[in-house]
Formats: C-alpha cells, sequence, structure tokens
C-alpha cells in the first residue's frame, strides 16, 4: 500500500473497497491458526513488537492474533479536554450527513437508519457527521470508547443479504449512548463475516470511560462508523479536505480525531 503525503500530518492513502470474505475469514478462524498467524504476519508486515504478547506462538488462534492489544504507552489518549478519541487504528474519511439521512459507504449511498438497524432514530443524525474507520489487515482489531458516557441502547443487527460485497453490510452492532462531550452519539461495528464483534467492555453498569476497551472484532475485515448530531462534533480539517480528494487518513487509537462543539472555549 502506497502513502500519500498531502493536506495534514497523518500519512494518507487511495480510498479503496473493502470486499465481504466470508470464506478466508472462515479459514483464518478455524483451520490452522498458529500456521496462518506467521502466514498473516509475513504477508502484511505485522510489528508484534508494539502488543501484547509480541511472541505470535503465545496466542491460542488467529481470533485471538486478530484483536491483540497494544503494549502499555504504546497508543496514549490525547489529553484535550473536548477531544474525540480515535477507537482503534485505522484509515478514516469524514462525511456530511445529508437531510434524507444517508451517507457514501465504500462506493454506495446507504441509509444510517438500515445502519443502525432501522429503529427510527436515524433521523436525529441528519446534517451531522459520519466518521468511517477502516481498519487494515494489519491493524489489532479491537477498539475503545471515545468519551466518557453510558449506553442508551445496543442492536445486534444481521447482514444485508442483497449487498454482500462489503464489509459495512456484514453483520453489524449499533451501540447508541449519550456521552459526556458529544451528547447522542451512534456507534456502528460493522464486519465481514457471521463471526461478528464482541463486547467486552460493557458489564452490568451502563456507565464507560474514556479509553476503555469496548470491544473486538472477530473477523479480518472490519469497520466503524461514528455518526454524530448536527452542531456536535467538528473533525480536524485534514479529514474533510483528504475525504474530498478520494483519500483516506492513517489514524491511530487515541489520537485526536475532532473537538467537541458544546465544550470549546471552556
Amino acid at each position: 500500500m502506497s502513502e500519500v503525503r498531502g493536506y495534514g500530518a497523518r500519512p494518507m492513502t487511495e480510498a479503496k473497497r473493502s470486499k465481504y470474505l466470508p470464506a478466508v475469514n472462515k479459514l483464518k478462524l478455524g483451520l490452522f491458526p498458529k500456521a496462518e498467524i506467521k502466514n498473516h504476519m509475513e504477508k502484511y508486515d505485522v510489528d508484534l513488537s508494539v502488543c501484547e504478547p509480541d511472541d505470535p506462538s503465545a496466542y491460542e488462534n488467529f481470533g485471538d492474533y486478530l484483536a491483540r492489544d497494544f503494549k502499555e504507552g504504546v497508543r496514549p489518549l490525547d489529553q484535550s479536554h473536548n477531544g474525540l478519541l480515535c477507537p482503534c487504528d485505522g484509515w478514516l474519511t469524514a462525511h456530511f450527513i445529508n437531510n434524507l439521512c444517508t451517507i457514501p459507504v465504500n462506493g454506495h449511498m446507504y441509509s444510517v437508519d438500515k445502519l443502525m438497524g432501522g429503529e427510527g432514530d436515524a433521523k436525529d443524525f441528519a446534517g451531522g457527521l459520519a466518521l468511517i474507520i477502516r481498519l487494515d489487515e494489519a491493524d489489532p482489531h479491537r477498539f475503545i470508547y471515545f468519551d466518557d458516557g453510558v449506553v442508551c441502547d445496543l442492536r445486534q443487527i444481521d447482514a444485508e443479504k442483497n449487498q454482500e460485497d462489503s464489509m459495512f453490510f456484514g453483520p453489524r452492532t449499533c451501540t447508541v449512548m449519550n456521552t459526556k462531550r458529544f451528547h447522542g452519539v451512534a456507534q456502528v461495528e460493522a464486519c465481514g463475516n457471521a463471526k461478528g464483534v464482541e463486547q467486552l467492555g460493557q458489564g452490568e453498569s451502563p456507565a464507560f470511560s474514556r479509553g476503555q476497551v469496548k470491544g473486538r472484532f472477530l473477523c479480518s475485515t472490519a469497520g466503524i462508523i461514528l455518526l454524530f448530531k448536527k452542531g456536535m462534533m467538528f473533525p480536524d480539517d485534514e479529514f474533510m479536505v483528504n475525504t474530498r480528494n478520494a483519500l483516506e487518513t492513517r489514524v491511530r487509537m487515541g489520537e485526536r480525531l475532532g473537538v467537541a462543539i458544546s465544550m470549546m472555549g471552556i
């Protein structure tokens, strides 16, 4: 993957579509886990030195390796009082949510209502912003909460049978939450096979903390969509500029992606 340097400090690449590969993902998670880990590391130049454990033989299966954790201090959290944390490593594009509540996803104009499970609350996000983060094959497939808050609703959504060419139309989890800095937000975690998403950070209490582990993907093809209501979040401008130029921007877990408008100047 060739990097492009342009507007902003972060690396960029030409936007690409991620394909739906259920057979490949099933093989990786099931058969020959040890051999597949080594093959995957060589193919995608995975650096385990920043992860815990850093020995590939210490992972029981491919799924555990795929959702590996970072060593302490490798992904420090942004400390700005109004900052939006990046929930995972990946490649980001930023889009306005139009008045019809649709956004461009992998070359399709896709309904926010469908992404969220058809519960009828997508209209609340009209005029807002969507941040789409595509996880690369080499990225650890786990993610954190981007703010302090409480979970209002957790929805499990089946794959769209007529759109099986993209990870974003595979099985999804939608978390509707109320957060300290951004208020009503939805986070959609989408993946490319039936293994789906495992929620790790949700216990008996609906409350969560900024930087707390939220979950992990159980497949290699995955992405996260963050949905913000109008006037709640202002993204760092490089994301909007790069997206208009058909570029994805490289982001890391814990980095700042934008600021809460309601807390600007406080």
